[in-house]
């Protein structure tokens, strides 16, 4: 199975430090740690010159100056190096959770190529600042790439999880739930943007939300139906159940990876039966969904099933199974103690 569905879906490769492109953190090169942001974009305009990781984690955590230095130089860039600048720094801010290049992607929100947008929007998707709330609404209201648009939708998910924490004001939680779901029920939007906006607008759990969901699973459009069902999950209501749990039994394995998840998000112990008998799928996504599911709902049954998936002969299914028994065990016991029986 290629595409498995509607959840966030920006899994973002390897980073290949492997040749020259290997450093070790810790020990930059005293050239990368005293050019300055203009002299290292000067060296990025030079399209006989790489763009290597080890110089470009400059851009991360800029003061002031060094931001506005930044977008001063940022257009002597071609629109090409620009892409693949801002495409290594995604990835580097997806694997390390220490580099911090928001004012890189906040500054690519303004650029005038589609796909510099679109990789800084992707850049942003674990934002917390509520300064970005505005301008991700408008390009999501009125970018002309539809998959800028899209990826804009995933940003704001972040900011519908803080809404629900009380993490952001009211009125920054109404403005976002009010353009996702606009976008999430509008029939001649874009599927790809229609998709994001119903996975990211669903967390919110109201009567127009849930409609909204309900209207993408009774699409005639699988993919629709993926996102949905995902939504279903995210929303953490548990009326969706009899749901999810029929779609189990989906035909389509990508809708059954999706069904798996569901169960897994909603965490209820009725849905245990259903993800053991997914462990004997035709499809090892399927299979993998399944595991890391009863790894979030736990209980004696979950974990006998994952112990007999150690020994399944498929490396990929069974890193699964330990790490779903590592939840379980972290769950039953978070402090790690062990309690005699």
């Amino acid at each position: 199975m290629t595409n498995c569905g509607g959840s966030i879906r920006f899994a973002l490769s390897a980073i290949p430090l492997a040749t020259d492109e290997f450093f070790d953190i810790s020990l930059r090169t005293p050239y990368t740690m005293t050019m300055t942001i203009r002299d290292l974009l000067t060296d990025l305009a030079n399209p006989g010159k790489p763009a290597k990781y080890s110089d470009i984690l400059r851009f991360s955590s800029m003061t002031v100056d060094g931001a506005e230095e930044f977008e001063s130089g940022w257009q002597m860039l071609s629109a090409d190096r620009r892409r693949e600048v801002v495409r290594k720094l995604v990835e580097l801010a997806d694997d390390n959770i220490e580099f911090d290049f928001t004012s890189v992607f906040e500054a690519c929100l303004g650029d005038e190529d589609d796909g510099v947008r679109e990789l800084g929007a992707k850049g942003l998707w674990e934002t917390e600042d509520r300064a970005l709330i505005r301008p991700l609404i408008d390009l999501l209201e009125n970018d002309r790439s539809n998959k800028v648009r899209a990826s804009v939708a995933v940003s704001l998910k972040s900011f519908t999880a803080m809404a629900q924490e009380g993490k952001i004001l009211h009125r920054d939680g109404e403005r976002v739930r009010r353009a996702l779901l606009n976008a999430a029920r509008e029939s001649e939007e874009d599927i790809e943007v229609r998709r994001r906006a119903i996975e990211a607008v669903a967390s919110f759990d109201t009567t127009e939300t849930n409609a909204a969901v309900r209207e993408a699973y009774r699409s005639d459009n699988p993919l629709l139906v993926q996102s949905a069902l995902y939504a279903m999950g995210q929303s953490s209501n548990v009326e969706w159940l009899p749901t999810v749990i029929e779609e189990t039994m989906n035909p389509a394995a990508a809708i059954r990876y999706e069904a798996a998840t569901a169960c897994g998000l909603l965490g209820d112990e009725a849905v245990t039966p259903h993800l053991l008998q997914m462990l004997d799928d035709n499809d090892s996504e399927v299979r993998i969904a399944s595991i890391k599911s009863l790894g979030l709902i736990g209980g004696p049954l979950a974990r006998q099933a994952l112990e007999l998936q150690l020994t399944d002969g498929d490396d990929d299914i069974e890193r699964a199974a330990r790490d779903a028994l590592t939840s379980i065990e972290f769950d039953d016991d978070p402090l790690g103690f062990r309690f005699p029986t």
